[in-house]
This record gives C-alpha cells, structure tokens and sequence, in this order.
C-alpha cells in the first residue's frame, strides 16, 4: 500500500468509479451511507480502501506523504472504525451498560459523535452488513438519519437484497459487476495466481489444496450428465467430508461444497447451456441456501441437491 492507491486502479467497474469520481470531486456531496453492492470478488473492498484513503488525505490526492495518508498505509489511522468481517458472528447492538467493541452501542457511544483527529470527517465501515442483527439495525436506524455532519458510513454488501429497505432507502447505492473475464484473468497473471474457469468474472479465491481443487475437477469434469454419475459424485464428496488430511486450517466442508458449485456451474454452461438452466438455477438456490449460517446442515442441503440434479438429469 504505497504512495500511488488511487481508485483508477479499480478496473471493469465503470459505473462504479462514477459515482465514486463525482464524491471525489465534490466531497460536499458525499451522503451519510454509500452502499457498495456486488458480487463477491469484484473490488468492493479495493475501492472503499482508495475511496476513503483519498478523502481523508489532507491534500485531497491520497498523496502518501501528509498525516491523514501515512497513518492509513500504517492501518492506525484514528478516523476510520472498520468493523471486522467474521461471516460467522452478528453484528450485535451490544449490552446497555458496557457494550462490547464494534457493537452498535459502542459505536455510538465512543466513536459517531466525537470529532475526527486527523481529517475532515470520519468513516465507519462494516465490510458485511447483512450481518447487522435486527436490534442492532434499529438502533442505528436513527444514527443514519441523524449522522454528525463529519460521519459517514459505507456498507458492503453481495447482495442489496439481503438488507432491509429501511437501510437502502437512506444510502446511495453503488452497483460493482462481475469483471469481464480477461481482466480478471491479467489482475491473477499480475499477481502470479492462477486463473481457473470457473471463477467468472470474480477475484474471489480459496484457500484450497491443490489436491483438492484438481480432485473436485477430475469429478466434475464431463462427468455429471446422467443421475447416476451425480449420485457418484455425492458418495465421493460426502466420503470425502471425512478424509481430507491436506485441508488447511480455516477450508471447512462448507468452503468445499461451495468450490464444488461453482466448478459444477462452469461444467452445465460448457455444452447445452439452455438444456442446463433449471440445473443451474437450483445450484444458485442451493449456493444461497449454503451461505444463511446454518451450522451442521451442510450434508442434509448437498443432498437436497443432488436430488434436484438427478430428477432434472431424467427429463
């Protein structure tokens, strides 16, 4: 994170930088919430990181030298409230009489009215925030309405559906799309990644072994049209669930079965893609389904699955 983090490195979202350049430009005009929406992997975090190092440098350039920008690139600095992203735990509202650190109590309390330190205003960022619990959301319903005129927050989110319209009614929405396929391929070139299919347009990666991710393909692969060779594939994965000795530590069976959508989506869109869509549509539900924090069920949900392929797989 040197000196040169300006947010034209954000490459395929146009529509994005649009806004984000206007605000840039006229930072009277910046709202109280901006809403970055998008797939996962798009560049939503990349942006707010230039967004906001370049509103708060005292220059106004993200010039890497003033106060505002050296305390930014030492991740210390004292305007910005970043809310961890644990996809695991809430966002609570936090007890009444000593809330924990990044309740929405605590925010309130010890950070949304005091005046910033270095720059002009202040930014709380909460990288998830369909994870804003119910009490939680109310509380800062007022603090959106009524927000100091030196805060601003910015939430991210995959998908704007997943909050509730009384948080998107208050925000300007900013729209991140899938990255067209070669830029996505150029950024994993630069970066000395590898680039798979079955990636899309997104930057999202796992942490996976290499074993696993060429086990996954050397079942997918061509290997998935008749109900029987789906019903093989389950036995291999539910098996697989328990013998995995090359898995890293923070790779769950969840993260596998999520991989394995994916490759599995890639596979149905090779050849008879219209043929396929029911196939696909239910492998959306399922990937939607995967990902509600529901701890334990992952096996039940995967055969659910496999059900809806095989019946599909007979028409």
């Amino acid at each position: 994170m040197g000196p040169n983090f300006s947010i034209q490195e954000i490459q395929g979202q146009k529509r994005a930088l649009v806004y984000l350049q206007r605000y840039l430009e006229n930072p009277n005009l910046l709202p109280p919430l901006l809403i970055f929406y998008g797939p996962e992997g798009t560049g939503k975090e990349a942006a707010t990181e230039r967004f906001i190092r370049q509103l708060l440098c005292l220059e106004g350039t993200s010039c890497g030298v003033c106060a505002s920008c050296k305390a930014f690139m030492h991740h210390a600095h004292p305007d910005i409230v970043w809310f961890p992203s644990d996809k695991n735990k809430t966002i609570p509202i936090g007890t009444e009489d000593n809330p924990e650190e990044f309740s929405i109590r605590w925010l309130i309390r010890s950070r949304l009215y005091y005046r910033p330190h270095l720059s002009k205003v202040r930014f709380i960022i909460i990288p998830d925030a369909k994870l804003i619990g119910n009490e939680a959301e109310t509380a800062l319903l007022k603090s959106l309405e009524e927000a100091p005129s030196f805060t601003r927050f910015i939430f991210l989110v995959d998908d704007l559906e997943s909050l509730k319209e009384t948080i998107t009614s208050r925000a300007v929405c900013i729209p991140f799309d899938y990255l067209p396929q070669e830029i996505v391929k150029d950024l994993h070139r630069s970066q000395g990644r590898m680039y798979h299919a079955f990636q899309g347009g997104s930057m999202e990666t796992y942490d996976c072994p290499k074993e696993a991710l060429e086990l996954i393909l050397s079942k997918v692969t061509d290997k998935v049209e008749t109900p029987l060779d789906i019903l093989h594939l389950e036995e291999w994965a539910l098996n697989y669930k328990d013998d995995h000795p090359e898995w890293k530590d923070g790779f769950s069976f969840k993260d596998f079965l999520d991989l394995l959508s994916l490759v599995l989506i890639q596979e149905y869109t090779k050849n008879s893609y219209e043929l396929n869509i029911p196939k696909i549509e239910q492998i959306f539900a399922f990937k939607e389904t995967l990902h509600e924090r529901i701890h334990g069920q992952e096996s039940i949900i995967f055969s659910k699955l496999v059900n809806s392929l095989t019946l599909l797989s007979h028409k």
